[in-house]
Order: structure tokens, then sequence, then C-alpha cells
């Protein structure tokens, strides 16, 4: 393992997080060199760890660098404090195959690549948290994660905070009703309902009309009513992995109001 390129890896990543996760991972990379990988590998599994130290190893801009090595710390940072008072999953997650890396170390990588590519800076500690979550969490197989993850690249920073917002629905005053002719709407409104109107699409969020006692067909954003907005499994699944319920209070309660 290449300890300097690990290490200078995650130190880049430390300009783009919180003082305590950069404490934590300062507390990491400031071991001798003979000690860095081995923590590293300790914390996140020595697959994962030759993940990282492969990721490091490849050719990346400063920009690139600080979101692998960011997000890779945020990560590094959460694992390490769960493990203080939880166990990892035991379903073989972290199992190499005959043929390839085990999950783990697959899913791992995906999110590493995904960190790379992403504009959006706001993301980053939720695609951290992303894997982090993976570790503790039995009941997501490595196809299921693949899945989620696709989706979770695909989508917008405000997209993370209307699923947050959504699975927290009833503690918000939302629009209740389709938009009225005669009563202004918020300027915002219309571009945030063709944001929701995909995650409709993707099933990660799913209209359910009480009165009337049945779900709502919603194919075009003026059919997008917040107040009847409810998370679906797969969205639940992936609020819970992303920790989506972190999301500021006042930036949904801002979401909440546009919408």
């Amino acid at each position: 393992m290449s300890n300097e390129s690990l290490k200078s890896l995650l130190g880049h990543g430390v300009k783009i997080v919180g003082a305590g996760v950069g404490a934590v991972v300062q507390g990491l990379i400031s071991p001798s060199d003979s000690m860095a990988g081995a923590v590293i590998g300790a914390t996140l599994g020595q697959g994962c760890a030759n993940v990282l130290d492969d990721v490091a190893e490849r050719l990346m801009s400063m920009k690139e660098k600080e979101r692998v090595g960011g997000v890779a710390a945020i990560a590094i940072s959460e694992i390490k404090e769960r493990l203080l008072w939880k166990e990892p999953r035991s379903d073989g997650f972290f199992d190499k195959s005959e043929n390839g890396p085990s999950p783990a170390e697959e899913v791992f990588e995906g999110v590493l690549l995904a960190a790379k590519q992403e504009h959006e800076q706001q993301k980053l500690p939720y695609l951290a948290n992303f894997y982090s979550g993976l570790v503790f969490y039995p009941s997501v197989s490595k196809a299921q994660a693949n899945f989620l993850l696709s989706l979770a690249e695909s989508m917008t920073y405000r997209q993370f905070v209307i699923l947050s917002l959504v699975e927290q629905i009833n503690s918000f005053k939302t629009r209740d009703r389709p938009w009225q002719v005669r009563e202004p709407m918020h300027p915002n409104s219309h571009s945030i309902s063709m944001e929701a109107l995909v995650l409709y699409q993707q099933q990660l969020i799913v209209s359910y009309n009480v009165n009337a006692g049945r779900g709502d067909n919603v194919y075009e954003p003026g059919l997008v009513i917040p107040a009847r907005s409810m998370i679906s499994g797969p969205g639940v699944t992936l609020c819970y992995l992303m920790g989506l319920h972190k999301i500021p209070k006042q930036e949904l309660e801002v979401l909440a109001s546009e919408w």
C-alpha cells in the first residue's frame, strides 16, 4: 500500500470536510508511514483500504482529489465512530468472490468514483454516508446497493432535500392542493415539482390521496401535491443509507414553503 499517496489524498480531502472529521482523519494520517495504511485498513477493512489506495494512485485534478479524499475521510470517520458501539454486517459483504472483488470493495469504489465526478459539493457527505451506512445494514444486497447508488448519483442535492422532506412530510406545512390560476405560486414551485416528478417516476416517492383512499397517478408537474407525497420502501432505504435526516431543518423549511 502506497501510504504517501493515501495520506496525500486524505490530506486533500480534509480541506472540504468539517473540523470534527478533519481531526479524526488527521489522527489517522499522522502516524508513521508504516502504520497509516494499517490503521486505515483496520477501519475500512483491508480490501476497501486497497481500493482507496488504488484510486489514490490514479491521475486526478486537485479538485477531484479533494472530492474523493473528502468522501473517503467522512466514510472513515463515520465507520470508526460506529464501530465503537455497533458490529458491522456479517453476511459476506466483505468477502472476496472467486473471480472478483468483494461487494464492499465494488460499492466503495463506485462511491469514490461518483464523488470524483460530483460537481455539487453539498452531495459529498451524503455519498460518504451511503457507504458507511452499508457497512452496518445487512438487508441491502450488492445489487440493490449498486442500483441505489446509481440513483443517488443521478439526483441533485435539491432532490436529496425533497426526499428528506417527504420522509418527514407530516412535520411540515406544505401545499395541499394543485396550483390555482388565481393564487400566485412561489417562483421555485414549478422547478421543485419538476425535480420531484423524477422521484415519483423512480418510485422513490408516491402520492396518496387520503380523502379518496387511493394513490394518485402523478405524471406531470401540475399533479405534484407535496402534502400527499409519501416515501416508498426504496426511498426510506436510500434516506437511511445517506443519512438524509442530517440535512438542516432550515433547508427543509425553505423547501416546504417554496414547493
